[in-house]
């Protein structure tokens, strides 16, 4: 195993409690739109960037119904819960991991396909924003995942090569783009299933069932961030150059 030097984490989902955030937003405009709504969507969607979205969104529901007006409720929802709880709550293992991360020299960088202000902003709420080495936010690269431009950025900008780097994601669109990156990568599910699904006049249209299957395979799965820092000194115990 070759040294890891750096950690990339993605941000929602996987640092914070955001995902159970945006899939009770979704339901908010599910249930005033009147459209079918479960956790599958939200998997399937989680990671990309905000035009990708509203592309899946054409293709799960179809072009005809008024999607964009569906999302942008979508977000005025994470706005308003966002406004009324004013957290996003750190996920189990996130402070002791960073710790473990700063104190044997790692860098950490946060790759997101948020917007930069609410990437700073949530960083700064749950108080682990001097953690972090930099930011690669969704405004600075081209293509959203599962495009590797986003990963490869922060190699770039760390001065890590990939080989020497580690993703830490919670999305079939992370890891996707993590292996297309040529770096290896960690699942970290985010489990919203206990949130309710409801169906509407305006069903699915296609079965995402098979979808929950990743494209692409994560190197390591664990069940929350706290085990990654075994990983870690694995890495240092068995460097290879």
């Amino acid at each position: 195993m070759k040294m890891i030097e750096l950690l990339i984490f993605d941000m929602d989902g996987l640092m914070f409690e955001t995902g159970r955030l945006a899939y009770r937003a979704y339901l908010r405009s599910a249930e005033k739109y009147d459209y079918e709504m479960n956790h599958q969507v939200y998997y399937h969607l989680t990671g990309r960037t905000e035009a990708a979205i509203l592309k899946e969104m054409a293709v799960l529901y179809g072009d005809e119904v008024p999607y964009q007006q569906w999302r942008a409720e979508m977000n005025v929802n994470k706005g308003l819960i966002f406004a009324e709880e004013k957290r996003v709550f750190k996920k189990k293992g996130l402070e002791s991991l960073l710790h473990y991360a700063k104190a044997s020299g790692r860098l950490v960088a946060v790759a997101s396909s948020n917007h930069l202000e609410n990437i700073r902003n949530y960083l700064e709420i749950e108080a682990v924003a001097p953690y972090v080495d930099l930011i690669i936010s969704g405004d600075e690269v081209k293509k959203g995942k599962p495009d590797p431009e986003i990963f490869l950025t922060a190699c770039k900008k760390a001065g890590v090569k990939p080989e020497h780097a580690l993703v830490l994601e919670d999305s079939r669109a992370g890891i996707k783009a993590a292996k297309a990156a040529g770096i290896s990568s960690a699942l970290i599910e985010d489990d919203i299933t206990d949130l309710p699904v409801r169906k509407g006049r305006y069903p699915l249209l296609q079965d995402l069932t098979q979808a929950m299957v990743y494209e692409a395979q994560p190197d390591f799965i664990f069940e929350d961030l706290s085990q990654v820092a075994a990983l870690l000194q694995q890495s240092s115990d068995n460097k290879e150059e």
